[in-house]
């Protein structure tokens, strides 16, 4: 198969959530999907391993290839082991996020898995699973792109591009030019590269406009562009100063994991993409 989608369970999700957010990332025909679930050493009861047989048996139906597999130990070591065997183009994960006064424990079995996955991570929120129009088709009609100005950043506009040209997206670049603490020529220099990505998507025939804030809070600028725009999906590439990833608790991207009201697709290795669907 062309694709291979890993999507690690706990018990907690939503089949229809899953159906709907896989059936527009990836063609049918050309994608393998695997189920996973990790029991604690203490074993986790009968409960998950029902729970991944009824979610693969919705997907068999519906024609998916499926297959399925339990295994003991530490979620985080075993997910990313199961994603490096396969080997995995997709990680699909849900994380309950933040709603009303409900907040995500830090360092989240997604967050954690998200720093070591050899390949991007799809993430969906289970208390918002669902566009907020509830529609079930054209999920992904503008994809929203925070870029700090480093090649890292920058890293991940490979696979919006493929993203964007399989759905037709309207692509958003957007960087807090006030944010990064350097020089007005430097400044100048991120804009110019910025002006340079957004031309370059444009000639490969995607929808794109290039948004420079000015107000140093790119958190909350993200977190409010995903509402006032409508945005459906954000990506972004996670990292560090100077090439070396910080702890993601630490970041922007995980802020942004945690109160975002849409689906994200975030990676933070060197820049490699699955294959084109």
């Amino acid at each position: 198969m062309e694709n291979r989608v890993l999507i690690p369970l706990d018990g907690t999700e939503s089949i229809r959530e899953i159906l709907l957010y896989v059936q527009s990332i990836t063609p049918r025909e050309q994608t393998e999907i695997s189920l996973l679930h990790v029991l604690p050493q203490t074993g986790g009861g009968n409960r998950p391993a029902a729970h991944m047989n009824e979610i693969s048996s919705t997907l068999t139906a519906a024609g998916w290839s499926v297959s399925s597999d339990i295994r003991m130990g530490d979620p985080v070591d075993e997910i990313v082991k199961f994603t490096i065997l396969m080997p995995a183009t997709l990680l699909v994960m849900s994380t309950h996020g933040r709603s009303g006064m409900d907040k995500i424990r830090e360092g989240s079995v997604t967050e954690q898995v998200l720093r070591q996955s050899p390949c991007p991570v799809f993430i969906l929120h289970s208390t918002r699973a669902e566009p907020a129009d509830h529609r079930s088709q054209d999920l992904f009609n503008k994809i929203l792109v925070p870029l700090d100005g480093t090649e890292m950043s920058a890293s991940i506009l490979e696979c919006v591009e493929r993203f964007a040209k399989m759905h037709d997206s309207e692509v958003i670049l957007f960087h807090d030019e006030l944010d990064s603490g350097h020089s007005e020529e430097k400044k100048a220099a991120i804009k110019m590269a910025l002006q340079d990505q957004s031309v370059k998507l444009a000639n490969a025939g995607l929808k794109v406009s290039l948004d420079m804030s000015t107000y140093k809070r790119p958190i909350r600028e993200i977190l409010d562009k995903i509402d006032e725009m409508g945005i459906d999906l954000v990506s972004m590439a996670t990292h560090g100063e100077s090439g070396t990833r910080r702890a993601l608790d630490e970041s922007v991207t995980a802020e942004v994991i945690r109160h975002s009201n849409c689906p994200l697709l975030v990676w933070s290795a060197e820049p490699q993409c699955p294959p084109a669907a």
